[in-house]
C-alpha cells in the first residue's frame, strides 16, 4: 500500500472522527434534550468576560444538568473560547448547540426595571444599581454632567423629575447614561402628548414637571390630582405664594408632619418663603401627575387643607379657609386626645 493510499486513510478516519461525533452531539435532538435539564429557568449573571470552560461549574451549581464530557466535548468543537459579560437566561427548551452559541455570541437576555413614581434621587439611583452591573457612583456621574444632560433635553436641577416612572426592559450592562436617556426620552414622550398643540418652550416643560412633581408628594386621592393641579396655578396666578408642604418637606430632606417653625426656614425650595415655583422638580412624577399639571382643573380655589376624611377641603377665600383648617386642627387634638387616653388605660 502505497504512501498516497495511507494518507487518504488518514485523512477519511479523522473525519470521521471529528465531524460525525460533532453532528451527533450538536444536531440529535433526544441527545441534546438528555444532556440539558433544569426544573426552573436559570438566569446567569457574568460580570466580567471568562473563559468558556469555566461555565459549566457555574451551571451545574445552578442546577442545570449536564454531562461534563459532553459538554466539554461540544465546547471544543463549537469554537466558541469565552462567554461575553451579560445577563442570560437558560431553560429546557434550548439545546446545546444553541446554548453554546448564545453565549459565545454573548447574546443577552434582558430584564425588567421598574422605577416608582414620587421617588427621591437616592432611591431612583438604588434601584438602578441593584438592576445594572454599573454602581450608584457611576450613575450619580451621569446625572451631574450637565453637558451629557444638555444633550438630552436635561439639566442637573430638572433630571429628577424627567426619570419618568415606568417598568423598563434593559440589559444588565447597559450604561447609565443610556438607561437614564431612555427614561428622560420616555418623559419627553409622554409631556409632548399633554401638551401638544402649544408652542415648544423650554420654561413650559419646565414649569409642567416642576409642578408634576410637587402634585405628586401633595395628592391622597387620585380625583384629586387635577384639582389641586388648578389651585396652585391659581395661587401664581395670582400672584401669592405656593405655599406647597412637598416642597419643605424636600427642603428638610424628609417626608414627615411639618411643625410651625420648618416654615420659616430659608431655602431655595420652600415657597413658603419663595415666590413662584422652586428651581426644579422634587421626585419623579406619574402620567396622572403631569396630566394634573398640564390640564389641570379650572376653578376659583386658592386654598386647601386636609380634613379628617383623608381628603382636602378646598376653598376660594382665606375665611373658610380658616374655619376649614380649625376642623381639621381640632380633628388633630381630638386624635391626639384619645391616644393619650389609650396609653393612659394600658397596663
Amino acid at each position: 500500500m502505497n504512501s498516497f493510499v495511507l494518507q487518504l486513510i488518514f485523512f477519511f478516519a479523522s473525519f470521521l472522527l471529528v465531524f460525525t461525533p460533532r453532528n451527533y452531539l450538536l444536531n440529535s435532538d433526544s441527545f441534546i434534550e438528555e444532556s440539558l435539564s433544569t426544573e426552573d429557568d436559570i438566569s446567569l449573571y457574568i460580570e466580567r468576560s471568562q473563559p468558556m470552560d469555566s461555565i459549566f461549574s457555574t451551571l451545574s451549581k445552578k442546577g442545570l444538568t449536564i454531562d461534563p464530557e459532553v459538554f466539554d466535548w461540544a465546547r471544543r468543537l463549537s469554537g466558541w473560547r469565552s462567554v461575553p459579560r451579560g445577563h442570560y437566561r437558560i431553560n429546557n427548551n434550548g439545546s446545546l448547540d444553541k446554548l453554546l452559541e448564545k453565549l459565545g455570541r454573548g447574546l443577552q437576555d434582558p430584564i425588567t426595571l421598574t422605577v416608582l413614581p414620587g421617588q427621591n434621587i437616592q432611591s431612583i439611583v438604588q434601584q438602578f444599581e441593584k438592576q445594572s452591573i454599573y454602581q450608584q457612583d457611576d450613575f450619580f456621574e451621569a446625572l451631574n454632567d450637565s453637558t451629557w444632560l444638555a444633550t438630552v433635553n436635561s439639566d442637573t436641577d430638572r433630571v429628577v423629575g424627567q426619570l419618568y416612572p415606568e417598568t423598563y426592559l434593559v440589559y444588565w450592562t447597559d450604561q447609565p447614561k443610556t438607561i437614564i436617556g431612555r427614561l428622560i426620552k420616555e418623559n419627553t414622550k409622554k409631556l409632548s402628548t399633554l401638551i401638544e398643540g402649544e408652542p415648544f418652550t423650554s420654561t413650559r416643560w419646565e414649569e409642567v414637571i416642576i409642578m408634576a412633581s410637587i402634585i405628586e408628594w401633595e395628592y391622597k386621592f387620585e380625583e384629586e390630582k387635577k384639582r389641586i393641579g388648578g389651585l396652585y396655578w391659581n395661587r401664581l396666578n395670582s400672584n401669592m405664594r405656593l405655599q406647597a408642604d412637598p416642597t419643605v418637606n424636600f427642603a428638610l430632606g424628609e417626608r414627615r408632619r411639618l411643625l410651625y417653625r420648618d416654615y420659616s426656614f430659608e431655602h431655595p425650595y420652600n415657597t413658603y418663603r419663595i415666590n413662584g415655583l422652586p428651581p426644579g422638580p422634587i421626585t419623579n412624577p406619574s402620567y396622572t401627575s403631569l396630566e394634573a399639571a398640564a390640564r389641570p382643573e379650572r376653578h376659583g380655589y386658592l386654598y386647601m387643607v386636609a380634613s379628617p376624611e383623608g381628603t382636602h377641603t378646598f376653598t376660594t377665600s382665606y375665611e373658610d379657609h380658616q374655619k376649614a383648617s380649625k376642623i381639621w386642627r381640632d380633628w388633630i387634638q381630638e386624635q391626639y386626645r384619645i391616644k393619650k387616653q389609650r396609653e393612659q388605660s394600658t397596663p
